[in-house]
C-alpha cells in the first residue's frame, strides 16, 4: 500500500480540495483504485475549517475512515424508503433525536460520505428528509448542508436484495445513489482524481481500465488469462493472499493452512471496553495464530511506519504481550493496537462539534491472510495475490480484485475469469456521464466560489438568526403577557422595532455585494468590497453592542417560575445570537478572506449566558413602591429562602405582599394576619423574620406603623362555600362558543387571554364536545401529531420548538388533549 504521505498532491486534487471547503457546492469525488481518495479524505479531516461529519454505509468502512455509519447518526430504518408524503412523516415520526442531536445536525456544515458506491439511493433521500426537517429548511437539498461523496462507481455496488428492489424500482431508475430524487434534483459535481499510485506498470493500468470500463476484447481476455494457474501452490516466503468472492471460501482457505501447521496454536481476545458492536469488530474477537501463520496488517503504523494496512508477513513468535512478523526480511514487533467506535455530539462549551468515544476494541491488529473476501478487500493493496474470481457476483467484483495488486506479475487466477463476470452496470456508465462536467472546471469554481462568498457575507449581515430568535422571544412573552410587566412588554417591541430599522440597512447592503463583485469575483482581489465590509463591520458592531446592551439590562419580570424558564431559554439564545454576530464583525474589520473567515468561525468559542426574568434574585427599580428601602430588604429575604430551598416565589411572598407590608408596616404578628398572602401558617413560619425587618426599619427611620390604613382597607377573606351551583368558568367559555362566537371575541367578553379560552375549550374537545377541526386546521394537527411522535409528548415546549412559528402552543395542547382521549 502506498505511504499516505507519499502521495503528491496535484492540480486535481488541490482544486476538489479548494471546491470541498472554498464553495457550497456537493461534490462527488471519484476515481480508479489507487488514485488516493482515502488520502484526500485525511487530508481534508485534518485541514478544513468547516463543522464536518464523516460517515459510511458499513461499521468497517467507517471505523476505516474515522467517522460513524449512516443509520447511527441518522438513526435510519434498515427496511426500504420510499419517497413519498406518508412514508416522509412515518420515518419522521419514528425517529427520536434528543436536543443534543438535533443541534448536532444544526451546526454540521460538511457532511462526507465514504464508499458512497455501496449506498443507496432510498438511504440518500432518507438522509435528505431528516436533514431539511431537523434543520428546518426545506427549499435546500440536505436541508443546506453541503455534501461529499467519495468512492468509485465501478467498484462494489449498494446491496439490493431481489424482494427490496421489487419495491424500490417503482420510484427509482436504479439503487445507486446519484439515481435518488435529492441527487437528481440537484446533481453533485463529479471531480475524478486521476493519477494512480498504486500501478506503475502502463500495460496493467490499460488493462484495468478495460476491465473497469467493460472493454475487454478477446485479446485482451487472453493476455490476462496468461495468469491462469489452477495448480500453482506459492512457496511460504512468496507471501501470496487469495482474494475470492464468498466469505465461506476465504473462511474454509484460512483454516486449511492454519490446520497445516504443526506447532500448538495461541488465542488472543481482544479487550472491548463500552459500546462496540460485534458486526464492527476492525480484527478478530478471538484471534488464533501459530508459528508460521501468514498474516497480513490491518492498520498503518502512523509512527514508525514499519507496516501499512494490508502488508503479508508471517508469523515468527507469539508471547502474551508481543507478536513477532517477518516482513521482506525485516522482523516486526507488534504489539496490542486500539481502535475506536465514536460518535459525534456538540460540545456544550463551545458549541463546535466533536467526535466522542462510545468503546474501544483492543486486539492485536493483525488477521490470518491466506485468504480474504474481495469485498474486505477494497481499499487494501498487495504484491502478490491469488484471484478466485469466477464466480464473481456483483458488477465491480472482478476490477477490485484485480486493482488490488500492484502489478499483473503478482496476480496469479486460480479460476478463469468469464466474460459475463467482467461487467460494469449500464446504470453507473451512464450516471458517471450524468456527473461529469461539461465545461471548465476552473470556471465552476471561480463561479461556485463568488457565490459561497456571497453566501457567508449574507449569512454575517443579514442578521437572519438574531432576527429569527426575536421573533420567537417576542411571541412567547406575548403568549405570557398575562404574567408579565407592562415595562418588560413594550421593551420587547421597542427592541424588535428599532432591531427591525437596523436589518433593513444590513440587507441593502447584502443586495450591493454582489453588483461589487461582477468586476471583481474574487474577494481577496476586490479593494471597493474591501472597505465596503470594513465600513459596515464598523457600523453595525456598534448598533449589536447597543442591542448587547439593552438585553443586559432588560426590565422583563414574571413571578412565575414555569413562564420565567420558557422565556430565559429565549433571551439566552438571544444573548448568543447577539454575541456571535458581534464575533463575525470583528473578524470583518480586516480584510476578509475565504479561508481565513472559516478559521475564525471555527475558533468560535460558545459563551454562557445567565439571563433570567425571573423575580427572585433580580434588581429591579421601584417607583410606586412607599419605603422603597424596606421593600429591598424583604425582597432580599424572600430571596434567600427561594434560593435555599427551591420554592417559587408565591409560596414566600409575591410583590403585592411585598409591597403592602411595605406600605402599611405591620408590627405585631396581628397586624401581619391582615397583610394579603399571609395567612396564619405563614405568619406563624415567617413572621418573626418580617416582623423583625419591618421593626428595625421604623425604629431607625423614626417611622409609625401605618396597619390603621390597611384596616380601612381590609383584605378580602375567603367567602364560605354556599350550597348554590354555579356554572364553572370553561362551560361558561363552552357555551359562548356553541353561540357562535369566535374564541377572540369570548377572550374579549369574558376579559380573558385567547389562550385561556383556548385552555377551557381544549377540555371539551378532549370529551369529544368540541370537533379538533373547528379550532385547529388539519395540517396544522398533521405537522403536531407528526412532531409528537418524533419529539414524544410530556414537553409542549419541545414540540413548540420544533414545529413552524404560525402553530401556537394553544393549538399544541388542543390535538395533544385528543391525542390523550384516543390513546
Amino acid at each position: 500500500m502506498q505511504n499516505i504521505n507519499s502521495i503528491e498532491r496535484n492540480e486535481v486534487f488541490d482544486l476538489a480540495y479548494r471546491f470541498v471547503t472554498e464553495t457550497s457546492e456537493n461534490i462527488f469525488l471519484t476515481g480508479k483504485a489507487g488514485t488516493g481518495k482515502t488520502t484526500f479524505l485525511k487530508y481534508l479531516k485534518e485541514n478544513c475549517a468547516k463543522n464536518i461529519i464523516v460517515a459510511a454505509p458499513t461499521g468497517v468502512a467507517a471505523i476505516n475512515a474515522g467517522g460513524v455509519t449512516l443509520h447511527s447518526l441518522f438513526q435510519l430504518p434498515f427496511h426500504p424508503f420510499l419517497p413519498t408524503k406518508n412514508n416522509n412523516d412515518e420515518l419522521l415520526a419514528k425517529i427520536r433525536f434528543n436536543k443534543q442531536r438535533q443541534q448536532l445536525l444544526r451546526k454540521m456544515e460538511l457532511l462526507v460520505i465514504d464508499e458512497i458506491s455501496m449506498v443507496r439511493c432510498d438511504t440518500m433521500d432518507a438522509i435528505d428528509t431528516i436533514l431539511k426537517s431537523v434543520r428546518r429548511n426545506y427549499s435546500t437539498p440536505f436541508g443546506g448542508v453541503q455534501l461529499l461523496c467519495i468512492g468509485d462507481l465501478f467498484q462494489l455496488p449498494p446491496v439490493a436484495q431481489r424482494h427490496e428492489w421489487s419495491i424500490l424500482q417503482e420510484y427509482y431508475p436504479s439503487p445507486f445513489f446519484f439515481d435518488s430524487i435529492v441527487a437528481r434534483e440537484q446533481m453533485p459535481l463529479l471531480i475524478e482524481l486521476n493519477k494512480i499510485y498504486r500501478q506503475k506498470e502502463d500495460s496493467f493500468v490499460a488493462l484495468l481500465n478495460k476491465v473497469r470500463n467493460n472493454n475487454m476484447s478477446g485479446d485482451d481476455f487472453e493476455d490476462l488469462h496468461l495468469r491462469y494457474n489452477p495448480a500453482f501452490r506459492p512457496a511460504i516466503e512468496e507471501k501470496y493472499i487469495t482474494l475470492t468472492s464468498h466469505n465461506n471460501q476465504a473462511d474454509q482457505i484460512n483454516a486449511r493452512e492454519l490446520q497445516k501447521l504443526l506447532p500448538p496454536s495461541y488465542k488472543y481476545e481482544a479487550i472491548i471496553e463500552g459500546d462496540f458492536p460485534e458486526n464492527n469488530y476492525p480484527a478478530d474477537g478471538s484471534l488464533v495464530l501459530k508459528l508460521g501463520a501468514q498474516v497480513m496488517f490491518l492498520k498503518n503504523d502512523v509512527i514508525s511506519k514499519r507496516y501499512f494496512n494490508g502488508k503479508i508477513g508471517i508469523v515468527k513468535s507469539l508471547d502474551d504481550e508481543e507478536i513477532i512478523v517477518e516482513c521482506d526480511g525485516a522482523d516486526i514487533s507488534v504489539s496490542m493496537e486500539t481502535w475506536e467506535n465514536s460518535r459525534y455530539v456538540l460540545d456544550r462549551i463551545d458549541g463546535k462539534l466533536q467526535q466522542e468515544t462510545l468503546g474501544t476494541f483492543t486486539q492485536f491488529p493483525l488477521r490470518l491472510a491466506w485468504a480474504i473476501t474481495i469485498h474486505k478487500s477494497q481499499g487494501l493493496t498487495f504484491e502478490k495475490v491469488m484471484i478466485d474470481a469466477g464466480a464473481a457476483f456483483s458488477s465491480g467484483q472482478v476490477y477490485v480484485a484485480l486493482s488490488r495488486c500492484t502489478n499483473l506479475d503478482g496476480i496469479v487466477l486460480l479460476s478463469k475469469i468469464p466474460a459475463e463476470a467482467i461487467y460494469s452496470n449500464d446504470n453507473v456508465t451512464k450516471g458517471h456521464q450524468a456527473l461529469t462536467h461539461k465545461g471548465s472546471l476552473a470556471d465552476r469554481f471561480a463561479g461556485a466560489r463568488q457565490i459561497y462568498t456571497q453566501q457567508l457575507l449574507e449569512e454575517i449581515f443579514s442578521f437572519n438568526e438574531i432576527s429569527t430568535v426575536a421573533d420567537a422571544l417576542s411571541y412567547q412573552i406575548k403568549e405570557h403577557s398575562d404574567k408579565l410587566n407592562q415595562e418588560g412588554i413594550e421593551w420587547i417591541a421597542n427592541f424588535k422595532n428599532d432591531f427591525l430599522a437596523d436589518k433593513k440597512i444590513g440587507l441593502k447592503f447584502v443586495s450591493q455585494v454582489s453588483t461589487l463583485m461582477k468586476d471583481e469575483p474574487v474577494i481577496e482581489n476586490n479593494e471597493m468590497l474591501q472597505k465596503r465590509i470594513n465600513a459596515a463591520a464598523n457600523h453595525f458592531e456598534q448598533k449589536i453592542a447597543g442591542y448587547q446592551q439593552s438585553l443586559k439590562n432588560h426590565p422583563l419580570i414574571t413571578e412565575h417560575r414555569e413562564v420565567a424558564n420558557i422565556i430565559n431559554e429565549y433571551m439566552n439564545q438571544l444573548a448568543l445570537s447577539l454575541y456571535s454576530t458581534n464575533y463575525f464583525l470583528q473578524y470583518c474589520k480586516q480584510p476578509f478572506s475565504v479561508t481565513s473567515f472559516l478559521q475564525h468561525k471555527l475558533k468560535f468559542a460558545q459563551p454562557a449566558f445567565r439571563l433570567s426574568i425571573y423575580a427572585s434574585g433580580k434588581k429591579q427599580s421601584f417607583t410606586d413602591v412607599p419605603n422603597v428601602e424596606l421593600y429591598e430588604m424583604l425582597k432580599q429575604w424572600r430571596d434567600e429562602i427561594c434560593d435555599k430551598s427551591g420554592m417559587p416565589i408565591y409560596m414566600i411572598a409575591n410583590r403585592a405582599t411585598l409591597t403592602e407590608i411595605a406600605t402599611y408596616l405591620p408590627l405585631t404578628k396581628k397586624d401581619l394576619l391582615q397583610i394579603s398572602g399571609f395567612g396564619k401558617a405563614k405568619v406563624d413560619k415567617y413572621g418573626d423574620d418580617v416582623l423583625q425587618l419591618v421593626q428595625e426599619y421604623c425604629s431607625a427611620n423614626n417611622i409609625e406603623t401605618n396597619i390603621v390604613a390597611k384596616e380601612a382597607n381590609p383584605k378580602r377573606e375567603r367567602k364560605e362555600k354556599n350550597n348554590e351551583v354555579k356554572t364553572d368558568t370553561k362551560t361558561l367559555s363552552y357555551n359562548l362558543f356553541k353561540e357562535g362566537k369566535t374564541v377572540a371575541e369570548i377572550a374579549k367578553e369574558r376579559n380573558f387571554t385567547v389562550s385561556t379560552i383556548e385552555g377551557h375549550l381544549g377540555w371539551f374537545v378532549g370529551n369529544g364536545d368540541i370537533d379538533i377541526n373547528e379550532l385547529v386546521s388539519l395540517e396544522k394537527q398533521l405537522l403536531i401529531k407528526a412532531a409528537a411522535k418524533t419529539y414524544g409528548n410530556s414537553s409542549h415546549k419541545i414540540l413548540k420548538d420544533n414545529l413552524p412559528e404560525n402553530i401556537t402552543y394553544s393549538e399544541i395542547r388542543l390535538v395533544m388533549a385528543v391525542e390523550k382521549v384516543n390513546s
